[in-house]
């Protein structure tokens, strides 16, 4: 079973990919995803929901888990709708939550 572990920041997003074999879990993937300044809200949101559908994709993502950075500030909406997109295209794709 592969995972999904994604951290939100106002300006990028982290996130590892793990395998779980028997209890053993081996990190397959880690990296961060920049979000370009000129982009609008929409075209961000845009930008990340086709990069985490690829990697659903690629790797066989079945759980993920979502976490926010503590000091957003005042971009706090922006990082919210982030959160929105990202539990949507998790469920469509029927990647299930983490607990």
């Amino acid at each position: 079973m592969n995972h999904i572990y994604i951290n939100i920041f106002e300006e990028k997003i982290k996130y590892y990919i793990d395998e779980f074999e028997t209890n053993k879990r081996i990190k397959i993937k880690e990296n961060e995803i920049i979000i370009p300044i000129s982009f609008s809200t929409g075209e961000r949101l845009s930008y990340i929901k086709n990069i985490i559908s690829i990697l659903i994709e690629q790797y066989d993502i079945e759980s993920y888990n979502i976490e926010v950075d503590d000091d957003i500030g005042t971009k706090i909406i922006e990082v919210v709708k982030m959160e929105g997109v990202l539990e949507e295209l998790f469920s469509c794709k029927g990647v299930m939550l983490w607990k």
